[in-house]
């Protein structure tokens, strides 16, 4: 567990918690001070593959700590969230070699918000509040104004009614800068964290096993799929959430109730290839304990469909 005393504040913070991340780390290393991952991208400006320590992966100074109007950082957050991997770091081992019954209501709610603080704390979700930010201040700067300048138009609220814009803090929305936007990520992840949470709790689990290390991970772990929709999110019905837990278990959280919940379910290692390839995708970054040249060989020469294995059959 991190210490929380404001002299060892961890100004690098991670989005993907190294506790998780030594679990994906090489096997000569993985109970070493300094596991070692390899890590390859997607996308050709960040070079080849290449081993590195976990403490390099996924983390940005400051990330969870921006500054407050007096000037001060609010380390609300990532003390939050060094609480919450406080608590699972001493767990996770425990579902890395156990068959652990997820039904129990107390490690249910645990890894509920643990998969669903992992889908919102990355740094897209960040950029989503720029983007969203930006084009926001676009379209009201060309809607009709007030005498003031303010923009003169109705919002829709919870209700479904239609409001005028309350334009008191318009000109502070409008210079927003990086400091709000990390403000206004941070009040997100703790505002929507719980409400995910809870309907992940409410869908079906079950664990996808391999007898030896196949499965990766990714600098977003948290994959959301649907068979039939392109625009889904987690409560969407049908949709299914897919999570690595260690490299050789798998977690699924879908719909099927008609199935039996909370159950284990072994995998053929031809079927690791699709599910490997979909958590890449969801991401930027491969991340494994095998060589990248062997899980590129595999998502290339797979050929299965993915949607039965995600369904725990």
């Amino acid at each position: 567990m991190r210490n929380s005393g404001k002299s060892n504040r961890s100004k690098n913070q991670h989005w993907v918690p190294r506790f998780y991340l030594r679990q994906f780390a090489t096997p000569e290393t993985r109970e070493k001070d300094e596991a070692q991952i390899w890590m390859f991208s997607n996308q050709d400006r960040d070079g080849d593959e290449r081993l590195t320590n976990i403490k390099n992966v996924c983390a940005r100074r400051y990330l969870y700590s921006p500054m407050d109007d007096s000037g001060q950082r609010d380390w609300a957050l990532e003390q939050q969230l060094a609480d919450l991997e406080g608590h699972l770091a001493s767990l996770w081992p425990v579902f890395a070699a156990e068959l652990i019954d997820f039904g129990q209501s107390n490690i249910r709610n645990v890894v509920g918000l643990f998969v669903s603080v992992m889908h919102m704390r990355s740094p897209d979700t960040l950029h989503t509040v720029e983007d969203i930010h930006r084009r926001l201040g676009a379209l009201y700067e060309t809607a009709p104004k007030n005498p003031d300048r303010t923009p003169n138009v109705e919002i829709v609220d919870r209700s479904g009614k239609a409001q005028p814009l309350d334009p008191r803090g318009w000109e502070k929305y409008r210079t927003a800068g990086a400091d709000d936007h990390q403000r206004f990520f941070a009040q997100m992840i703790r505002g929507e964290a719980v409400r995910i949470a809870r309907r992940l709790i409410q869908k079906r689990w079950c664990t996808l096993l391999v007898e030896e290390d196949a499965f990766v991970t990714s600098d977003r772990p948290v994959s959301i799929q649907h068979q039939s929709k392109e625009v889904f999110g987690v409560g969407t019905p049908g949709s299914i959430v897919i999570f690595p837990l260690t490299p050789r278990r798998l977690l699924v959280m879908d719909d099927r109730h008609e199935q039996p919940p909370n159950q284990y379910y072994s995998l053929s290692r031809e079927s690791v290839g699709p599910l490997n390839g979909l958590i890449w995708r969801n991401g930027r970054l491969l991340l494994t304990g095998r060589p990248i040249r062997d899980v590129l060989t595999e998502l290339v020469s797979s050929t299965d469909e993915v949607s039965g294995s995600t369904n725990c059959l």
